[in-house]
């Protein structure tokens, strides 16, 4: 396990850290690159904007837009480290070391599990009241935070069976 750089509260145990051990797209991200990127450049031949200049200025822009939010992600899922304690669920910076965002168990519904072919796979947390379900999948309610997510985690089944197990016991 990776130490996280946390403070655990007074009478808090820590199960299980850990960080992602890949970074990359996941499908609808890889879907949103290739179609965004075909989108800007149909739209930018479509409408022939004459001079170099002004064509370049608007890829870039529109190129921008559809892979800044991809990128992003990725960014901070390099630089997360997620901790899993006897009463919360924590993503921190390993950088900084600053929480990202942090849930006790107790306010959580059971974790839910979209598994890779390897084993792994993506966690994703709830709050109990902060959520609508749509088509199957769960939504933050306005105003509400959105779900914690953990990226590419080893043994997603084992983390997921400890967390409700960790929840039963509280």
């Amino acid at each position: 396990m990776d130490e996280p750089l946390i403070a655990l509260e007074p009478g808090e145990r820590l199960l299980w850290s850990g960080r992602p051990r890949r970074i990359a797209p996941t499908g609808l991200e890889w879907y949103r690159l290739v179609f965004g990127s075909v989108m800007v450049s149909g739209f930018a031949v479509a409408i022939g904007l004459p001079a170099p200049g002004a064509a370049v200025t608007f890829g870039s822009i529109g190129l921008a837009i559809v892979w800044a939010p991809v990128l992003w992600r990725l960014r901070t899922t390099r630089r997360a480290v997620y901790a899993v304690t006897d009463q919360r669920v924590v993503v921190a910076d390993r950088v900084s070391g600053r929480i990202r965002t942090c849930e006790y168990l107790s306010d959580l519904e059971s974790p839910v599990v979209r598994r890779d072919q390897d084993g792994g796979g993506r966690l994703t947390l709830t709050r109990r009241d902060g959520s609508v379900y749509l088509l199957g999948y769960s939504l933050p309610k306005k105003g509400q935070p959105a779900p914690i997510e953990l990226f590419d985690v080893p043994d997603v089944d084992g983390l997921r069976d400890l967390i409700v197990h960790e929840q039963a016991a509280g």
